[in-house]
């Protein structure tokens, strides 16, 4: 499945870099940036787990380790946005800064490929090494430290950098929350088990942290810019306000508020939790478009458009993760073979490595000299 992901993603790569158009690179970018916020979120969610040592970690763990092994594939799903980004930034496409602007040295085509890059590879090797078996609570600490300003760092380059007029430094923190709280509930969907009476509470209160700090961090960046009132600040609000004003206040807020009021009452049924994680992804994928579409400098893709673009983004992303879940079961049901044996027999099954050392040992061993002849 990995090599079908990979060759059906790199055709599609190839295509929207050598032929594709400003509508195309748009929603290339908008699926894109979806699946790369899911994806660092795991990683997110895996390092919170592992350094508070939480309980609810264990029901949706082999999802999110999954999702975190899958991270390598973002690079390849990156590469229309990072060679080609006159499509989608005017910075990219001529339009010269203010030589006193403070971005003015940041935003150059080769810089911008290179902070890229930088991103994509840390990511990959944080969820390769938190994928791994067993607690890794310093990994975890490193993980956070280093997902935070790469995730900032990404959140501005990727989304805010197509407005330069001003720069909001809780942007791009808040978008990498809110992928928290995305990566969370595609983990407990596809975990397809309702958690036990442990890890249970831990998910129920993670749910409600996480949907209570998205809106939180919404409402200090509206407040903070309607008191202070600048120019530049507003115009970025009211763009959103004047023809997409449906999506935030229409959807994304009302599925916020409807999926914290109901993962507030403890004791979450299957359908309760079902509910709330569905409610996130909507105000997630609702909250990405409010974000990013309304500041597209060349073209609008078409709703179906959209839609196929994402649409096989995903079936990427579904099957490299597939097989990413299957060889992470199949290790861990092998692991859980031996040591079931050694418990039963005292003994390492004899095809089993442990076995062949042993009996290598035993063979190289020094052997009891010949009789003596007479």
């Amino acid at each position: 499945m990995r090599i079908a992901a990979f060759l059906g993603l790199a055709l599609a790569v190839l295509a929207v870099t050598a032929f594709g158009g400003p509508a195309l690179a748009e929603a290339w970018l908008t699926g894109f940036l979806a699946w790369a916020h899911i994806g660092v979120g795991a990683v997110g969610v895996l390092a919170l787990g592992h350094l508070l040592r939480e309980d609810w970690l264990t029901p949706v763990r082999l999802p999110l380790e999954a999702a975190a092994r899958s991270l390598p594939l973002l690079a390849l799903m990156a590469l229309p946005v990072l060679l080609v980004p006159e499509h989608l930034y005017l910075w990219a496409a001529g339009s010269t800064l203010a030589a006193d602007s403070p971005i003015a040295a940041l935003m150059q085509p080769w810089f911008f490929r290179l902070r890229g890059a930088a991103c994509l590879l840390v990511w990959a090797l944080l969820g390769w090494g938190l994928a791994r078996p067993g607690p890794h609570p310093r990994l975890s600490v490193l993980a956070l430290v280093l997902l935070l300003p790469t995730a900032t760092l990404a959140g501005f380059d990727w989304v805010l950098s197509r407005d330069t007029t001003w720069y909001a430094s809780l942007q791009g923190f808040s978008m990498w929350v809110a992928g928290l709280a995305a990566a969370l509930a595609v983990a407990i969907l596809a975990a397809r088990t309702h958690p036990d009476s442990e890890g249970l509470p831990g998910l129920e209160r993670a749910l409600l942290t996480l949907g209570l700090a998205v809106l939180w961090l919404w409402f200090t960046q509206f407040i903070v810019v309607w008191m202070a009132d600048l120019p530049e600040e507003s115009a970025w609000y009211l763009r959103r306000l004047e023809g997409w004003s449906w999506l935030q206040p229409g959807i994304a807020l009302p599925a916020l508020l409807l999926a914290i009021a109901l993962a507030a009452p403890p004791d979450h049924g299957r359908w309760r939790m079902v509910a709330v994680c569905w409610l996130l992804l909507v105000q997630f994928a609702a909250h990405l478009w409010w974000v990013v579409r309304p500041d597209a400098p060349m073209a609008q893709p078409a709703a179906w458009l959209d839609a196929l673009v994402l649409a096989g983004l995903s079936l990427a992303f579904g099957l490299w993760w597939r097989a990413e879940r299957a060889a992470l079961l199949s290790r861990g049901s092998g692991a859980r073979s031996i040591s079931n044996a050694v418990s039963r027999n005292g003994a390492a099954p004899p095809n089993s490595p442990a076995s062949q050392a042993h009996a290598g040992a035993r063979a190289s061993g020094p052997r009891s000299p010949p009789p003596a002849t007479g």
